[in-house]
């Protein structure tokens, strides 16, 4: 059972480092922008959360059988479409349309997993297992994607994706049972305007985030119009929530303290996991490291991924506090950057950025575990998929396009500052001196312009590492306990505390084993 879980759930889970392997190659190839498909990659996430709150009614309408021929051959179809057209929209399309089926395919599989790992239905047992496993699987898959790119071409990449799908697709057909999960539920109670309003703020918004500096931002009506109409359906979409009996996101969400917070938290996991982008352009516009050998540092993010599941998992096995665990991943993620501004040259060996990539690794798998485990805690099997279906797009999509829209155009800003304060000194140089004149002068400074603005960007994000834990530290996560705040009164009094009852009320970690193991997707 568990190696034909692993059998169709490692190709699944490696769908999603395709587009890190492809993106230069395609974008060279296809001769378009790179937000185009900055956007197709971000339409997958899309197309996860649109499928999450309405997973399991189709899992209990459905099949298994027919769920996974059907979702495998969709994602080989979409691959195909992908590798046979040159429009960014149709790109855009079928990468929606893979995160749609992806996701399905996979719950198929985390369930059965889930009861495996976790039979107790505990969460932290399950994601401490289920994350490491899913974002090294990302990161190794990553690295043979750009192997085969790198050999042959892009288009080889989605060819085996493909291929590997459709036999998958057999394998169904011969070896899967078509019995019933649950009770044949309706489709009818389907509510596809939500659905509809859902994916079009979402794509309104995704186009305002990665198109802003290209346009820049405001300045342009495209950007103006996308703001105005994603402001507009999203109120659309909030306000048919309330008079329809099956909600396809209940508002009672927006009142629990955990999703409010853990949202503020998701969004501030996205200034972490959005600066990958400044390493890349160190690796590739300074060391010149080709796709290949940059995949390779994910390599190094593996055993820090493990040392973090194995870390978190301690963790909860003393029932320490969430808030302490949040905070000691963003403490890795930032000891990453501090290392990573120090190491700033031209000449750094590949060797030197392993360790940073081990930290990187530790908090990112930490603060995936952490977060996602004090957002979602305390809902019933309904509210956890809507949730899960707004923090993904969150955690995925709007955190990591915000904060990657910002850290492009303080890069740009950045670059352009030190270039202007090279050039006040280079009428003072003369240029004759120089192998290439003028060109080569230019060169070397716009690598040093790289360099410092690289160097500054691993400075703001240090002291953007520290005012989030601040503000971690800050907010409270459990419900107050007056008689602690008795206690402490009185130990800054001199009383007395003979006699006081020390015990404190644990919190429990119990939920739906089936919400919690589709949300882990």
């Amino acid at each position: 059972m568990l190696l034909l879980i692993i059998l169709y759930l490692f190709p699944l889970l490696v769908v999603g480092g395709i587009y890190t392997a492809n993106f230069s190659n395609m974008m060279s190839d296809l001769g378009m922008y790179s937000e185009y498909l900055s956007f197709a990659n971000y339409a997958s996430f899309i197309g996860m959360g649109t499928a999450l709150p309405y997973l399991l009614r189709f899992k209990m309408r459905f099949r298994s059988k027919e769920l996974m021929i059907t979702s495998l051959s969709m994602i080989a179809l979409c691959s195909i479409a992908i590798i046979t057209t040159d429009s960014p929209y149709v790109i855009i399309a079928a990468n929606f349309v893979i995160g749609f089926f992806k996701i399905i395919a996979i719950i198929e599989f985390v369930l059965p997993l889930l009861f495996i790992l976790s039979p107790d239905g505990d969460r932290t047992k399950f994601y401490t297992v289920f994350y490491p496993l899913s974002i090294s699987t990302a990161q190794i898959g990553g690295y043979f994607f750009a192997k085969i790119a790198y050999n042959l071409q892009w288009e080889s990449v989605y060819l085996v994706m493909a291929i590997i799908m459709l036999v998958l697709v057999l394998i169904s057909v011969i070896f899967m049972h078509d019995l019933r999960f649950s009770r044949k539920l309706p489709l009818y109670q389907i509510d596809l305007l939500s659905m509809l309003l859902f994916v079009v703020s979402f794509f309104l918004l995704t186009y305002t985030l990665v198109f802003a500096k290209q346009q820049d931002w405001f300045a342009s009506s495209y950007i103006q119009a996308s703001t105005i109409g994603f402001i507009i359906t999203m109120i659309l979409f909030l306000w048919r929530q309330k008079g329809l009996k099956r909600p396809y996101v209940p508002l009672s969400v927006f009142k629990k303290k955990n999703f409010i917070q853990g949202f503020i938290l998701l969004m501030c996991l996205g200034m972490f996991l959005a600066s990958g982008v400044i390493q890349n352009t160190f690796t590739v516009g300074i060391l010149g490291y080709d796709s290949l050998t940059n995949n390779l540092l994910n390599y190094a993010m593996v055993p820090g991924i493990i040392i973090g599941a194995i870390y978190a998992r301690k963790w909860y096995a003393k029932k320490w506090p969430t808030k302490f665990l949040i905070i000691s991943g963003m403490i890795f993620y930032t000891l990453h950057f501090v290392m990573m501004y120090f190491l700033i040259s031209p000449e750094v060996d590949i060797n030197y950025l392993i360790v940073p990539s081990i930290l990187r690794g530790m908090g990112m798998v930490i603060l995936f575990i952490s977060i996602w485990f004090y957002t979602l805690d305390g809902f019933d099997m309904a509210e956890t998929l809507a949730v899960a279906s707004l923090s993904i797009v969150v955690r995925s999509l709007i955190s990591v396009a915000f904060a990657g829209a910002i850290y492009s155009w303080l890069f740009y800003k950045l670059q352009l500052q030190g270039l202007e304060n090279i050039a006040h000194h280079l009428d003072a140089v003369n240029l004759s001196q120089f192998r290439g004149g003028g060109l080569a002068v230019y060169g070397r400074s716009r690598i040093q312009a790289v360099l410092t603005a690289s160097k500054a960007l691993y400075g703001y994000s240090i002291i953007a590492g520290i005012i989030i834990m601040l503000f971690t530290l800050a907010i409270r996560f459990e419900n107050t306990y007056y008689r602690r705040l008795i206690l402490v009164r009185k130990l800054l009094k001199g009383e007395s505390i003979k006699g006081y009852n020390f015990r404190v009320r644990k919190n429990t970690t119990e939920t739906i084993a089936a919400g919690a193991g589709a949300v882990a997707v």
